[in-house]
């Protein structure tokens, strides 16, 4: 069965989106998720975190760079982000999203975010087939499917949840 997101496109963001930028240390002493919500992209677009439930963040290479911190993924769950596309992420933060189910789609077609879509647009996200739809413009893209067990993880609900639901790991 394949695992599937549709969501429309909040924001495009650059290369190189930093976890301080995606939520900046100084707040790193916060855990009630209304009050992380509101700080994520703080430095960048005070205004965003509001606009961002239910919608995806598209972004460029190397998405979750700098620290290997969590918060910056929790920001983006309490802020009920649907789907993150992006064309490469950090690995810390891949791995890091995977394991709280938080959706990160491998955009690695050659095209552009340009080409991709812009804010408004509504993506559809097949991380079994790797393929990426642009169902506002019809355009198509070809990327690297997720991995089964990647898959399995974001459907259990994180790897915990995985985990809980698979002891025979454990023997």
């Amino acid at each position: 069965m394949d695992y599937i997101r549709r969501a429309t496109i909040g924001c495009r963001l650059g290369d190189h989106i930093n976890t301080d930028i995606i939520y900046p240390a100084r707040y790193l002493v916060l855990f009630e998720p209304e009050e992380v919500r509101r700080h994520l992209f703080e430095d960048i677009a005070p205004e965003l975190a509001a606009r961002l439930a239910g919608k995806a963040v598209l972004g460029g290479e190397d998405f979750g760079c700098g620290s290997a911190r969590e918060q910056g993924l929790t920001a983006l769950k309490y802020a009920d982000v649907e789907l993150l596309v992006c064309k490469s992420y950090s690995r810390a933060f891949y791995r890091n999203g995977i394991n709280n189910a938080v959706p990160l789609f491998i955009a690695d077609c050659p095209e552009s975010l340009e080409e991709i879509g812009s804010e408004g647009d509504l993506l559809e996200a097949n991380f079994t087939s790797g393929e990426l739809k642009n169902l506002t413009t019809g355009a198509s893209f070809r990327c690297t499917p997720t991995s089964r067990f990647l898959i399995d993880v974001l459907e259990a609900g994180g790897i915990w949840a995985y985990y809980q639901a698979h002891p025979e790991i454990y023997e």
